[in-house]
């Protein structure tokens, strides 16, 4: 295993990742187009030259938001989301960035207990947000975290 690091340039791991993960996974061309953007960043964890953990997030006037956050399945369980989630927080903490948010499906437990663990709370819920393959829509938490004292 490997550190946190920065990535630079378009991998096609994100996008097969993705897709393992979510019922409508982002392609190659999503993920390219995300990390020329410049208020965007992607985070990636490794295990032997390859992402097996990464978040997608954006930065604009001092608030941070989460697009996505994904583990290869055959690596999840193994706290790589936690401490990718921890580098965005200290990262933007250390910017001086006031806020972080991000949406979840309420029926994503694992991940509601992430974001939760790491001190987000439930600000908002958008009905039928997510789409699902075989299923009716899901709604979505909005959860935020404050990152600097007196933030909100």
């Amino acid at each position: 295993m490997s550190a946190v690091r920065q990535l630079d340039a378009p991998s096609a791991q994100l996008a097969h990742i993705h897709t393992r993960c979510f019922d409508f996974g982002w392609s190659e061309n999503v993920f390219a187009d995300l990390l020329i953007k410049p208020h965007h960043r992607t985070y990636v964890f490794e295990a032997d030259g390859e992402i097996v953990s990464f978040v997608v997030m954006a930065v604009v006037a001092g608030e941070g938001e989460i697009l996505t956050l994904a583990t290869d399945p055959s690596y999840q369980n193994k706290g790589l989301a936690r401490l990718l989630l921890l580098q965005v927080i200290e990262t933007l903490r250390k910017e001086g960035a006031d806020s972080l948010f991000l949406e979840v499906a309420t029926d994503n437990m694992h991940a509601i207990r992430l974001y939760e663990g790491c001190g987000f709370v439930r600000s908002g819920r958008r009905k039928a947000y997510y789409s699902r393959r075989n299923a009716p829509p899901v709604d979505a938490y909005i959860l935020r975290l404050a990152l600097q004292n007196g933030a909100s």
